[in-house]
């Protein structure tokens, strides 16, 4: 599946894409257009996400951007209507029969081809037709197209490459590269039970990719929860025990807020309260519905089968002092990761907790109604 915005090619559609340049046809006088210009013409190409699932789109999307200060003009070997709108033409992506530009390559395996949908089987009338690309100066223009509808085995697990190298090779190549994994599961092991998420891959692709690398590499082994609000929250993930620490790298990541509702069992990935974007490794679970967080922080799982609610409930129990922090170490013992079954438990309720006013920072109290935050 290719998707695009506004124009339709072959039988993939086609939309125009970000800025996007104009596009002459032959009814319409084009201005004065210079020929393409290694040093102008740049072209791009982005995987949608780093990590995508064994199912579902992979989805990339490829541009050509006139970085110079003179329309540029791009000929076609293979005309288009002009009714079909604004949008890189497929033929620009995967090249001719005789002259591929687009190769992936997985894992250390030699490229293969790729070609897209077959020129020539629109029904629609011909009408006026495009004969060339004309890109304003500063100028771009974009096709996404869905890699798995292209190249099926693409849903293999495994990391993969992809190469372009449009105009048979004048502006060079460009890569990019996206790996596959089936679906996890993570569950978090602890002194006093289990906790299984369940983990929104769709929804918070970047956040769960950064959970999922912390997860894998040990991270969390051995780590703490270090605050404990009974009706409220548990945070944890800390790797300095108090809610000030971050990644030893130093990275963090943007939130992907989602209209999820913040229910009990919900994972969340916490932050600074002064910037959304500041995630790193420390995350809280939701020990009750807790509708003032819908929106407000990145949602990246949830837990609700029987053991992990019981498990959640031993943990809201234990004993604290006043700035919330458990009397004796809730150890984290490991985040195992594991793959998905396909029937998922029912949602269950917790029962006998007591309710607390949510707290902003690690030690004071705070109004609000804010949730837990990394400095």
């Amino acid at each position: 599946m290719v998707r695009v915005f506004a124009l339709q090619a072959g039988t993939a559609r086609i939309a125009a894409w970000w800025g996007l340049c104009a596009l002459a046809s032959a009814a319409i006088a084009a201005p004065p257009a210079a020929e393409p210009r290694e040093d102008a013409l740049q072209a791009e190409v982005f995987a949608e996400k780093t990590l995508f699932t064994t199912v579902g789109p992979v989805r990339l999307r490829f541009a050509l951007r006139n970085t110079g200060e003179e329309t540029l003009t791009v000929p076609l070997h293979n005309p288009l209507p002009a009714a079909r709108g604004v949008a890189l033409p497929l033929e620009l992506v995967f090249g001719s029969p005789g002259q591929r530009c687009l190769t992936v390559a997985f894992q250390d395996e030699e490229p293969v081809e790729v070609s897209g949908p077959r020129a020539g089987d629109s029904t629609e009338s011909a009408g006026s037709e495009v004969q060339e690309l004309h890109l304003a100066p500063h100028g771009s223009v974009g096709v996404e197209i869905d890699l798995r509808a292209c190249l099926p085995q693409s849903r293999y697990p495994g990391t993969y490459r992809v190469e372009w190298r449009p105009l048979a090779g004048r502006l060079g190549t460009v890569r990019a590269e996206f790996r596959v994994e089936p679906r996890k599961d993570a569950i978090i092991v602890t002194d006093y039970g289990k906790i299984t998420f369940s983990l929104y891959y769709d929804q918070a692709p970047r956040n769960v990719e950064n959970f999922l690398e912390l997860a894998n590499t040990g991270f969390y082994n051995g780590k703490t929860f270090h605050r404990v609000i009974p009706g409220f929250v548990l945070q944890g993930g800390c790797p300095k025990g108090d809610g000030t620490g971050v990644r030893p790298d130093g990275k963090t990541v943007p939130a992907e807020l989602r209209d999820v509702p913040v229910d009990l069992g919900t994972l969340l990935m916490a932050h600074k309260p002064s910037d959304v974007n500041s995630a790193s490794c420390q995350f809280f679970i939701t020990l009750a519905r807790q509708p003032e967080l819908d929106g407000q922080y990145t949602v990246i799982g949830q837990a609700s089968d029987e053991e992990s609610l019981r498990t959640l409930q031993q943990l809201a129990g234990v004993p604290t002092d006043k700035r919330d922090r458990p009397l004796t170490p809730l150890y984290i013992r490991s985040i195992s990761l594991v793959d998905v079954e396909e029937n998922l438990p029912r949602h269950l309720e917790l029962r006998g907790s007591r309710v607390s006013k949510p707290t902003t920072g690690s030690a004071a109290p705070a109004t609000g109604g804010q949730a837990p935050a990394t400095p």
